[in-house]
């Protein structure tokens, strides 16, 4: 993300002097963080309350999370449901499944309303909507758009904390595995108040956090990386069912990438299968999963399931779910339905780079570790879809495996050789500009179907308006201009794409840690 001329000589670690070389490029870390918290931002006040998908449980489960508070969420003689704030249970009834509808509610929900829409039976863990219930009060926007920049700005520092501390080896595949799958669904759900934002955010960042303490050149990084593998391990077990056995493949795949015959390699060890235990238990402790698993996400089991037949049949069609989260499966409550040029354009760069990995050499250990991940994004829907005896997209969406997605492009580029050098100019500006547009196609998408509804024919959306947020002076197509170009800034740092000779962003040179990942 930071670019450097030349050999950087002073060095920095945790505890140590940070030289001024140093803290010069930590700065422009920072600055390029700012950027994607830009970007994210963009996209956090593109839509409006209840626009996620599922947002009218979502958004149920966080105000109610804290338990019974008068006003807000109160408990009923019925254990399985609450009374809950008209504004947050039915925030999408006017405007889902409607894409000419704007955003607007020309009567808006009042008072409290009986519901059994929540998590009032574990369903989820509890972890993330006990966090998001920090931000939430009568005031729904204001605690939503709260819940949204909090998300993104967690994000960016999750992010922007593990590439400072770990190697060039490690940033790349980290920063080109989230972008490469950001668009339009991820990004669009990391700025959301939806769990599955935090799932792939633990899965892009969890296995590069890991290996980098396993690599650390001292124990001040060491317990630092550690410290961030065991957050980004809580967001993704703490979010979703599916997502804490998205945490422990991704320990699993970390302790194999760093896989020695060594006392030091157990001892360090710990902290995977630790990673792992707190995975299980969070996966034991909701009924997610364990319904998915056992045919019920209907409610009632199929009657009869041929398992071999319908694997098969599964199998043909997983693919499905794959380019859903590239722009093929509309966003939103599937109303808000993207351009044929995003969804070819994002397919065609994420299948491009990781036929081009293919092509570059790589140890034993990083190819098991890319064919147990292509296994798992084929599998682990695929058995969850047979057992519920329904359809691909059906029950089983593609937000609930882009984080595999993410990982699996994250783990072909481990080791593949840094694209930043070994790509053209040309071609690594065919990825910036790519990703930039689709990136902007997509926010200005999804702000015009809220903003108008889809039936509106004009370009400007300043014009028109029919829904934005009440009392924000900032005209909506300021945070279109600033989302798209803030986006566009970030790839162009992060892909090296301006000068060849200056694509291998290098915030310390240590002698230690290069010599210490020699030959891995």
């Amino acid at each position: 993300m930071v670019f450097s001329s030349g050999p950087v000589t002073a060095r920095s670690d945790i505890g140590g002097t940070v030289e001024p070389t140093d803290r010069r490029r930590i700065i422009r870390v920072l600055i390029v963080a700012l950027l994607g918290f830009a970007a994210l931002v963009g996209w956090s006040f593109a839509s409006p309350v209840g626009a996620s998908p599922d947002d009218n449980f979502h958004m149920t489960s966080i105000w109610c999370a804290p338990g019974e508070r008068p006003g807000l969420c109160e408990m009923t003689e019925d254990p399985s449901e609450r009374a809950i704030l008209a504004e947050v249970a039915n925030s999408s009834v006017c405007f889902a499944f409607v894409p000419e509808h704007s955003g607007r509610c020309d009567t808006p929900p009042t008072g409290l309303i009986t519901t059994g829409h929540g998590n009032f039976q574990g369903l989820y863990p509890p972890v993330y909507y006990g966090t998001m219930s920090i931000f939430s009060s009568a005031d729904v926007p204001t605690s939503v758009l709260l819940m949204r920049v909090f998300n993104s700005f967690l994000a960016v520092t999750l992010v922007t904390s593990i590439y400072l501390l770990v190697d060039r080896r490690l940033r790349t595949p980290m920063l080109w595995g989230l972008m490469l799958t950001a668009i339009p669904a991820g990004i669009f759900l990391v700025a959301s108040v939806n769990p599955s934002g935090w799932a792939i955010m633990s899965a892009g960042t969890l296995w590069v956090a890991l290996v980098g303490y396993f690599r650390a050149p001292s124990w001040g990084r060491r317990i630092a990386l550690g410290s961030l593998a065991f957050v980004s391990a809580l967001m993704g077990a703490g979010a979703r069912g599916d997502s804490a056995v998205y945490v422990a493949f991704g320990a699993v795949v970390a302790a194999i990438l760093s896989f020695e015959r060594t006392r030091r390699y157990l001892y360090l060890l710990a902290l995977p299968v630790g990673a792992a235990v707190m995975a299980a238990a969070f996966y034991l402790g909701s009924n997610q999963v364990g319904s998915a698993l056992e045919g019920e996400m209907a409610g009632t089991r199929p009657e009869s399931v041929d398992i071999v037949s319908g694997l098969i049949r599964t199998v043909m069609n997983i693919p499905q779910l794959w380019v859903g989260n590239f722009g093929t499966q509309a966003l939103g409550w599937g109303d808000t339905k993207m351009p044929a040029a995003v969804w070819f354009t994002t397919l065609v760069l994420y299948g491009a780079v990781a036929f081009w990995s293919l092509s570059r050499r790589r140890d034993v250990r990083s190819n098991v570790a890319v064919v147990l991940a292509g296994i798992a994004l084929v599998m682990v829907p695929s058995w969850v879809i047979v057992q519920n005896g329904v359809d691909v997209g059906v029950l089983v969406q593609p937000r609930y495996v882009l984080p595999l997605q993410v990982l699996l492009i994250g783990l072909l580029l481990f080791g593949a050789g840094d694209p930043r050098i070994t790509m053209s100019r040309v071609q690594r500006w065919i990825i910036v500009i790519g990703l930039a547009g689709a990136n902007s196609t997509a926010l200005y998408t999804t702000m015009r179907r809220y903003l108008t509804g889809t039936d509106y024919a004009g370009f400007d959306l300043n014009k028109g308006i029919e829904w934005w947020w009440s009392g924000l002076p900032i005209a909506p197509g300021v945070f279109w201009v600033v989302g798209s170009l803030a986006f566009a800034a970030l790839l162009v740092a992060a892909t090296g794409a301006i000068d060849r000779k200056q694509s291998v962003p290098e915030l310390v040179t240590d002698p230690d840690l290069e010599s210490a990942t020699a030959g891995r």
